[in-house]
């Protein structure tokens, strides 16, 4: 913050505190909103890292200059609150955005010429032409393996186009949304990519060269030419195979066109759900494209030198697979081919043929034997060439002549977390989780004691169901239990390595713990207000977090299967993301009340959005000092009760027409926490029958000398209030108690802070009413801490019906407990007083 800053806040300090505390409540606001924001954009990149959820990594890039933008306002809104506190915090969190920025950086592409390479040139280049034709192209460069010419459009062409006609913005503005779970969104979106490509102009410098590269290739052949995909990382780091499109029979005008086909075809659906699968980023799949003149095929098929059908007879062989004409229909997988075993000896032989004709050199034979071990000897070359097995499309000419085509190691792309070429379509056809829990059939599984949870955090596990109503001390939670809870609070985080699953009656995805136990793998369920009576405490139960069902018993088949060994949790996408997960998830800063809960400690975005989120409702709970500043346009509340309260509306708390009103009526009266907090106060069951004015009797006796009024604001409750927002100040002789609370319909803002301190009696009297107090509130599930007379609760992340509740109950409590302590002796029987108190309340 600017010195201008800082001095026209500390004027308005002085001479303006109402405008101040107006603004500073907006900042408030502001900062609970880019609070929800970037808790949403954390919860959906953990959702991506750890594979419940696949996108895009333009999305990923997206998400995270969201994240940036929202933490930038978030600290802005904090420093608002108290300029002088926190002018050290955007420089931290400016350090640690760089670093995220650093680990999402991928080196600028490059778009230079050469955009056309002949195959012999592009052997040497696999980081312009792509897996395919660099294979090919050595081919070329070593001799001796027959393969027909060809030129390579470069993967620096395909870039120099979209930077032409700035395609890269909008292919990432479509990119972004897409989501492998929406599969009818992403069928959409491709089609749009796919025609911003066929739509685009290929400048000349690119177009001229491969019009003439495809005529001399046209006159040197048959007239016509093949255009195939030769994309960067296929054939590579995934194999892609089938994955994008190959244009036949071209005649050399149409050469650009297909041209642009196949590159439009890297955005068609199987190909980006591929693509996504693997974990790469659509420029480092940048489109180079191979074109070739057209064999007159007589048969095509593919050749596999290390047979993946395993061993015949005992020894490894090698397996051709043919049709008559193109290969097309052999690759595409949908005929069923003439299958050839060929043994690996030196002279390799046909050893067997299925469907087996009797004479193997019959003419309606696709491969004849001799042909057929020709290819062998071929693809004993390629094998000693790359050093290991190869996938290999090759096809026969009507000279029979054999020429390769395309050559690959076998199981290419296999090592990664890519999925075989072939279930891409059923991926993107289906893109939906079983509906059942995994391990079970229908009819196996038990009836659920719940069911319809929502997910938090993946898994299943099994233990003993532990209620945990009030305040968690770590100490008294078994090992391997499963905690039920009303919320998924932070302080859970301590649980994390303790405990083997958690059941929330209320919480979120997009919450501090949330993201905690996603990091620790714990399994985390949200079900609803019935978890306590549905489930019984020391019940052995088993929670399917995925499926959000719990069940009674150990359900063994269950555990067995979450326990089987599989795919890594993590996807290829996933690992691409470990540099950035712990500069934006990991949380560090778990302890508010820690001396090490300061800027300088914070490690990850996840910490800055904490640490704002706790300091903004501390300095809320001190909005107003004790004297009352800011309060001079404040309405005094008429009520026939025996204290003076002024309200401050900020804003949508009072209903209108009240402008020109000294005075306020609870009827005018919008701003619904504070409605519940009044009619807690006013309750039938609340005694004002003591004739006593109720005002800040200890502020009187300090400074009035018996000359002030009973009405004066310095000696006055008051509170200041919006819709869903009420801090109020309420002075009841010696004692005073601060109460700050959002109630709104978003459950992860709402929250209830409470403070009681001083009273008349002696310390021990004092001592006994807050313990009465601290009793009461740990029954209605508030974290309470007391340090002498004073007492702290809080309350938070639940839904607004139950905070209005618990809003009615402190009211009804400080009418209670307004002279409570003068009354209070060694034989008051504390427990009674506490039932008593409870069975006139509504729970």
């Amino acid at each position: 913050m600017s010195l201008t800053q800082l001095f026209r806040h500390w004027t308005y300090q002085i001479f303006a505190p109402g405008v101040l505390l107006r603004e500073k409540y907006n900042a408030f606001k502001e900062l609970l909103r880019y609070d929800d924001l970037c808790l949403d954009i954390i919860a959906e990149i953990e959702e991506i890292h750890y594979g419940n959820e696949h996108a895009d990594w333009a999305r990923i890039v997206w998400l995270c200059k969201r994240l940036s933008s929202a933490v930038e306002h978030l600290t802005t809104q904090l420093t608002l609150l108290s300029p002088a506190k926190y002018v050290d915090l955007p420089e931290y969190a400016r350090k640690i955005d760089f670093y995220v920025r650093m680990a999402l950086d991928v080196p600028a592409p490059d778009m230079s010429p050469p955009y056309l390479l002949s195959l012999a040139e592009a052997a040497a280049r696999p980081e312009l032409v792509g897996g395919k034709a660099a294979a090919l192209g050595r081919l070329h460069a070593e001799g001796g393996i027959p393969c027909p010419p060809g030129v390579v459009v470069t993967a620096g062409a395909f870039r120099y186009i979209l930077e032409a006609a700035e395609l890269r913005p909008k292919l990432d503005a479509k990119l972004r949304k897409v989501i492998l779970s929406k599969p009818d969104e992403m069928a959409g979106l491709a089609a749009e990519l796919r025609q911003m490509i066929l739509s685009v102009h290929v400048p000349e410098e690119i177009a001229v060269p491969l019009r003439q590269a495809a005529e001399d290739m046209a006159r040197a052949g048959n007239g016509l030419l093949a255009v195939r995909s030769s994309a960067l990382a296929e054939d590579g780091l995934a194999s892609f195979a089938g994955q994008y499109e190959s244009v036949l029979s071209v005649r050399p005008e149409e050469a650009v066109a297909a041209y642009k086909a196949v590159l439009a075809s890297k955005y068609g659906p199987r190909a980006l759900t591929y693509r996504v699968l693997s974990g790469l980023s659509d420029e480092e799949t940048s489109m180079a494209v191979l074109i070739m003149p057209m064999i007159d095929a007589k048969s095509a098929g593919v050749l596999y030198t290390l047979d993946p059908g395993g061993r015949v007879q005992g020894r490894e062989v090698m397996g051709v697979y043919a049709a008559k004409g193109l290969g097309t229909a052999v690759v595409d997988g949908c005929i069923i081919p003439e299958s050839v075993v060929v043994s690996r000896d030196k002279h390799p032989r046909v050893l067997s043929r299925d469907p087996d004709p009797g004479d193997h050199d019959a003419p309606d034979v696709a491969l004849p034997d001799e042909a057929a071990e020709r290819l062998a000897e071929i693809g004993q070359s390629l094998e000693r060439l790359f050093g290991h097995p190869q996938d290999v499309e090759w096809a026969m000419d009507k000279a029979d002549d054999l020429f390769i085509l395309q050559s690959r190691d076998v199981g290419r792309g296999q090592e990664s977390a890519a999925p075989p070429p072939e279930e891409a379509d059923d991926l993107f056809d289906a893109y939906v989780d079983d509906a059942l829990p995994s391990g079970l059939e229908a009819d196996d599984r038990p009836a659920p004691l719940l069911s319809g949870g929502a997910r938090v955090s993946n898994g299943t596990t099994a233990g003993r169901a532990v209620h945990a109503q009030t305040v968690i001390e770590v100490s008294t939670i078994p090992e391997g239990a499963i905690l039920l809870t009303p919320t998924l609070s932070p302080a859970l985080a301590r649980l994390a390595g303790r405990v083997a699953g958690v059941i929330a009656a209320a919480g979120s995805r997009a919450g501090h713990f949330a993201s905690v136990a996603r990091e620790f793998g714990l399994p985390v369920a949200v079900f609803g207000p019935d978890i306590f009576t549905r489930i019984a405490d020391g019940q052995d139960i088993t929670l399917d977090a995925n499926a959000g069902m719990v069940f009674p018993g150990r359900v063994e088949s269950l555990i067995a299967a979450a326990a089987a060994p599989g795919p890594k949790k993590a996807t290829a996408a996933g690992m691409r993301l470990e540099k950035i997960i712990p500069l934006v998830a990991r949380l560090t800063l778990t302890d508010p009340e820690s001396p090490d809960f300061a800027p300088a400690n914070m490690r990850s975005i996840h910490d800055i959005v904490r640490f704002a989120h706790e300091k903004s409702v501390a300095e809320m709970f001190s909005l107003v000092g004790r004297g009352g500043r800011g309060l001079a346009s404040a309405k005094r509340l008429k009520t026939p009760l025996p204290f003076t309260m002024y309200i401050l509306d900020l804003g949508d708390g009072l209903f209108e027409g009240l402008e020109g009103s000294p005075t306020v009526a609870p009827g005018e009266i919008k701003s619904a926490p504070m409605w519940a907090i009044w009619s807690g106060l006013t309750s039938p069951q609340a005694s004002w029958e003591d004739d006593a004015q109720f005002v800040d009797w200890e502020e009187l006796d300090r400074i009035s000398g018996g000359i002030f009024s009973g009405k004066s604001k310095l000696l006055a409750s008051y509170a200041v209030i919006s819709a869903n927002y009420a801090h109020l100040m309420i002075r009841f002789g010696y004692h005073f108690s601060v109460l700050d609370t959002v109630c709104g319909p978003d459950d992860k803002n709402n929250y209830v802070n409470f403070r009681f301190k001083g009273g008349g009696g002696s310390l021990e009297q004092r001592l006994a009413r807050i313990e009465f107090i601290s009793r009461v509130l740990s029954h209605f599930s508030f974290t309470v801490s007391v340090k002498g007379d004073m007492l702290d609760a809080r309350m938070a992340r639940e839904n607004e019906v139950i905070i209005q509740k618990r809003l009615a109950m402190l009211g009804y409590l400080l009418a209670r407990t307004k002279l409570m302590d003068i009354t209070l002796s060694e034989t008051t029987n504390m427990r009674a007083l506490v039932d008593d108190f409870l069975d006139k309340t509504d729970r």
